[in-house]
């Protein structure tokens, strides 16, 4: 694909040569600031997935190189506080700043109204975290993830069974956390027998528990046998739950996306971890684009607290090329920029695409195990078969 931007925003997503450039020869922007608005979880159970600090690093790195059009951009952030009612108050407030864009909040519910207000005045809003499918789709014309969409998640982990030799699964699922605990399990059913696995088995589970034995009972009893386990887990279950399948002497591997993706994992799962295979959002493998934007980032004193870090470094950089292709910060001109986005060179992938996608890219993702108590890098993945939303 050809990438599309400026010559000065390719330069931005080269990785270790951008460290070097903004380090030897910066040249700071001038004029009017160029405002984002961020609605952002900087406090409750959401704040895990946002990240202000990702944003406010590419900004600085952005600025440091020229900003965009020749003028500096600017970060508006207000805490919605994991709150679907506080995220339309800080959302309208955005809105009447007159901001370019909004980047919002991880989830649908939260993300939903902010899409919402931001639509009649065509105001794009792109989510850091989220990759719930059914957000883009409740506002379709001005609303994008950043992150991967759920059913392209789960196409790959299904892909990477196949790819195993794994012919036989069950899912695990769990209603107690919207619908990623739900969608999950069934994109991937869709994708695995799509590919010629079979679900032998489903299994429901709530969050919270310390025994998880009925569960490990249900699995056992299972005829055929599943190889694997498929859910939308989340922490600290994404740990117990593999620990606990080990502790029966149930010989099974676990799979699932972005849920897993916790320094926390490895100590959780204790022995249990080994049997973990999850697909991400990135890896910081040395020479990586990911890796030099964590260096840098923290050189320039920002703490690095997971991989939403990047996501927040990468939805500023996708709107700072919308406003360079459209040549205006008018926020329609840069909403119809932006869902032209294709091949475009991020962070935490080499090319993101949002034409013809309806607001949820097509992006590779990271496979991660977990090898001698560390999250190991198996490659990357962009799945042949994509479960539709």
């Amino acid at each position: 694909m050809t990438r599309q931007g400026s010559s000065a925003m390719q330069k931005l997503t080269a990785g270790v040569a951008v460290a070097a450039l903004l380090s030897a020869s910066p040249v700071f922007a001038e004029g009017k600031p160029i405002r984002l608005g961020y609605a952002a979880a900087i406090t409750g159970g959401l704040s895990p997935y946002d990240s202000v600090p990702g944003a406010e690093c590419a900004i600085e790195r952005i600025n440091a190189a020229g900003g965009v059009l020749g003028r500096p951009l600017e970060l508006v952030a207000r805490d919605m506080k994991s709150d679907a009612v506080t995220s339309s108050v800080v959302a309208q407030e955005l809105v009447d700043m007159g901001v370019t864009a909004i980047l919002a909040p991880p989830t649908d519910d939260t993300a939903i109204p902010v899409a919402a207000l931001a639509a009649a005045r065509q105001i794009p809003v792109i989510s850091v975290g989220s990759t719930q499918v059914q957000l883009p789709m409740a506002s379709p014309t001005n609303t994008y993830l950043t992150a991967y969409g759920d059913n392209l998640a789960a196409g790959a982990v299904a892909e990477i069974a196949i790819d195993r030799g794994m012919t036989t699964a069950a899912t695990m699922v769990s209603r107690d956390y919207g619908a990623y605990g739900i969608v999950i399990p069934q994109y991937f059913s869709d994708a695995f027998t799509h590919l010629g696995g079979k679900i032998v088995g489903s299994v429901n589970y709530n969050m919270g528990l310390s025994d998880y034995s009925a569960q490990v009972a249900e699995v056992k009893a299972m005829d055929p046998a599943p190889q694997l386990i498929v859910g939308g887990f989340l922490m600290p279950e994404a740990g117990v739950i593999p620990r606990q399948f080990k502790a029966g002497n149930i010989d099974v591997a676990f799979m699932g996306t972005d849920g897993f993706d916790d320094p926390g994992l490895i100590e959780i799962a204790g022995q249990g971890g080994a049997s973990v295979t999850f697909v991400t959002h990135g890896f910081p493998s040395e020479g990586s684009d990911l890796k030099a934007f964590y260096d840098d980032c923290t050189a320039r004193g920002h703490k690095i607290e997971n991989v939403f870090f990047a996501l927040g470094g990468e939805a500023v950089m996708l709107v700072a090329d919308a406003i360079t292709r459209a040549g205006s910060d008018d926020p329609a001109a840069v909403n119809a920029a932006l869902a032209e986005t294709e091949g475009f060179h991020g962070i935490t992938s080499s090319s993101i695409t949002y034409k013809g996608q309806h607001g949820v890219p097509i992006k590779e993702m990271s496979i991660v195990t977990i090898k001698d108590g560390a999250f190991t890098s198996e490659g990357t993945i962009l799945p042949k078969y994509i479960p539709a939303p």
